[in-house]
């Protein structure tokens, strides 16, 4: 099959966002033999035109010049170039480049790849909101085949549009070693920290997660990995500066050392509604997880996790967690396994094939419908 990947900003990525599920897909399908090409940004920082068996197609992004709304142009760049291109499949991550799904030839499959409803997210502001809206509408109504590894989002576009929506899991990368090399950097002692990792922004409830870090008679430490230069990483320093405990370290790219500061935690804290690919590498580290009680949080961890809904019930559980290790180590056992038996990439890109194949099938199948059709219909003229 030839494939090609849109709606990313580029990989390889360095960053661990949503173009890290697109990079291990696209490397997945090149190793089983398939010929994929993966669009990305003209100022990306990997600049060559292939990357482990896979071509790159760079486009320009004026993100530079205008910001967050790029994106509606970059899309377009990549769809304009598209249509110069033959490929049996295009798949297209998130719902804002569904705004030109249209443009595709009528002989290529679409697959829409909808993780999140983007514009329910409050960060939005109206004007971003129903654009993304609309982009979603037109995706799922140009789209052969829509797949989501959240079943939330699944369950969501099933009740609103009356489509199929084939579900997915997201796959994360098996963890290494671990070693405390990490721990050193920040003079941090085993099991003697809780942790955050991700964005400083409302909607993953740092705010309220820290918020119970204060009002509990905890100790230790507080970790919080994330750029804090923005204005909320700002407000949230401010906030807590009279509390040392709570440490803002910045961004951090190195996944060993992330998995390290995972493995070591006492608790790792999660405050997003919907499962990312955070969660997935936390539950891969072998460490204690809280996360924000949701459907779809549930449906990934079951009984697996502690939740919470608020800074109370954060406050208690940071006071009531002693020994990790003993008292916890089913949950911990439990979410480990999960990634190696559901999460893991080998399964979830074999699914992927499959469901690729099927769409190649059932096109031909059709083709071969319609022909003898068209047959019969110029027999009897």
């Amino acid at each position: 099959m030839k494939i090609v990947i849109v709606g990313t900003r580029g990989i390889p990525d360095f960053y661990r966002g949503f173009e890290k599920g697109a990079q291990f897909l696209a490397r997945g399908l090149a190793d089983k033999g398939h010929e994929v090409s993966v669009y990305c940004a003209h100022n990306h920082s990997y600049q060559k035109t292939e990357w482990q068996g896979i071509k790159l197609i760079h486009i320009h992004d004026p993100e530079y010049r205008i910001g967050s709304f790029s994106s509606f142009f970059y899309d377009y760049f990549c769809f304009r170039d598209l249509k110069n291109r033959t490929c049996d499949i295009v798949i297209q991550y998130g719902p804002s480049s569904g705004i030109w799904s249209w443009m595709l030839p009528k002989n290529v499959i679409l697959v829409s790849n909808i993780s999140a409803i983007e514009w329910k997210l409050k960060k939005y502001n109206t004007l971003t909101s129903k654009f993304l809206g609309l982009a979603e509408k037109l995706a799922v109504r140009y789209s052969h085949s829509i797949i989501s590894d959240s079943s939330l989002s699944c369950a969501y576009l099933r009740d609103r549009y009356k489509k199929r929506v084939k579900f997915i899991p997201c796959g994360v990368e098996t963890v290494g070693v671990k070693c405390q090399v990490g721990l050193d950097q920040q003079s941090l002692k085993s099991h003697r920290y809780s942790l955050y990792i991700g964005s400083l922004e409302k909607h993953n409830r740092i705010e309220m997660i820290l918020d119970g870090f204060v009002m509990s008679s905890s100790s230790q430490r507080f970790i919080v990995v994330g750029d804090h230069s923005t204005p909320i990483g700002r407000y949230l320093k401010e906030k807590y500066s009279h509390c040392p405990r709570i440490e803002f370290i910045g961004s951090i790219y190195d996944k060993n050392r992330l998995d390290c500061l995972r493995y070591f935690s006492e608790i790792v804290y999660y405050g997003r509604d919907e499962p990312t690919y955070l969660l997935y590498e936390a539950m891969a580290a072998s460490c204690l997880l809280s996360v924000f009680e949701s459907s779809a949080n549930q449906y990934v961890l079951g009984r697996d996790a502690l939740y919470f809904t608020n800074s109370a019930q954060v406050a208690k559980q940071l006071e009531s967690v002693i020994a990790k290790k003993s008292k916890y180590s089913m949950l911990i056992d439990s979410n480990s396994k999960k990634t190696v038996e559901i999460y893991n990439w080998s399964v979830v890109i074999d699914q992927h094939i499959n469901h690729l194949n099927y769409l190649i099938s059932s096109r031909n199948a059709h083709s071969s419908v319609t022909n003898q059709l068209e047959a019969r219909i110029i027999t009897v003229k």
